[in-house]
C-alpha cells in the first residue's frame, strides 16, 4: 500500500513539473481587455512602441515588409488593403509581424454601425484570428464605437505621437507612435526606416506593462 501511494505521489509530481515546464516555455501572449472598461490606450510607462497605419501601398510596402527586422512595429491594417494585398499579407503572416485592425474615420461608424463587424470578419478571414488591437484612421472613437469594440473583445489604441507627413517627430519614454501610410497622407518610407534605426522600439505590451511578450497574429 505504501509503495502504491509513493508511486502515485511521484507520478503526480512528474505531471506537475511537466505542466509547469510547458507554461514556462509558452511566451506571454496578449489578452483581451487590457483595460477594465472601454478606454483608449495612448501611452505607456516603459519603452517606446512604433505602430504603422497601412491602407495604401504595394511594391514599396512589399519591399519594406520583406526587409523588416525585429523588433517589428505593430501594423494596423485596413480591411480593403488586406483584400487587395494577399501576397504581402502572407509575408506578414510568415514573419509573424504583430497586426491590428485599422478602421475608417470614426464618424462613419455612427452612420454605419454594421461596418466594424464586416471589417472584423474580413480581417479574420485573412489571419485566421480575430484582431486584438483596433484603431480608427483619425483616432476618433465615438461612444457607440467604443461599445462595439469592447463587445468585440478588442483593445482601442490611439497614440501619444502621431506622424502623418514631414520631419520625424521627437519621442520619449512611454510613447506610442502612430505612422501614416495612406494614399493622401503618407510618411516617406526611407524616413520611416531611418526612424526605426534611430530608436529602441519595443512591443506594445512591453511599453504598456513592462514585460517582453509576443502577440499571436496567426497559427
Amino acid at each position: 500500500m505504501y509503495k502504491l501511494i509513493k508511486r502515485i505521489l511521484i507520478a503526480f509530481i512528474i505531471v506537475f513539473i511537466f505542466f509547469l515546464f510547458i507554461q514556462q516555455k509558452e511566451p506571454w501572449t496578449s489578452v483581451f481587455r487590457v483595460t477594465e472598461q472601454p478606454d483608449i490606450l495612448m501611452k505607456g510607462n516603459q519603452g517606446m512602441t512604433l505602430t504603422v497605419n497601412l491602407s495604401f501601398g504595394r511594391e514599396d510596402v512589399d519591399e519594406w515588409i520583406t526587409k523588416l527586422e525585429k523588433p517589428y512595429p505593430l501594423l494596423f491594417l485596413d480591411a480593403d488593403w488586406i483584400e487587395r494585398s494577399p501576397l504581402i499579407v502572407k509575408k506578414i503572416r510568415d514573419k509573424k509581424i504583430p497586426v491590428g485592425l485599422l478602421g475608417k474615420e470614426g464618424k462613419l461608424y455612427e452612420k454605419s454601425p454594421e461596418l466594424i463587424a464586416d471589417e472584423i470578419k474580413r480581417f479574420q478571414t485573412a489571419f485566421d484570428v480575430a484582431p486584438l488591437w483596433y484603431r480608427t484612421q483619425d483616432h476618433f472613437f465615438p461612444e457607440s464605437l467604443k461599445k462595439q469594440v469592447w463587445d468585440s473583445q478588442m483593445n482601442m489604441v490611439s497614440a501619444s505621437v502621431i506622424w502623418k507627413t514631414g520631419v520625424a517627430p521627437s519621442i520619449q519614454k512611454g510613447d506610442i507612435v502612430s505612422v501614416a501610410l495612406h494614399q493622401e497622407t503618407r510618411v516617406v518610407l526611407k524616413e520611416l526606416k531611418d526612424f526605426q534605426k534611430a530608436h529602441p522600439f519595443v512591443s506594445i505590451e512591453e511599453t504598456l506593462f513592462g514585460y517582453t511578450t509576443q502577440t499571436k497574429t496567426s497559427p
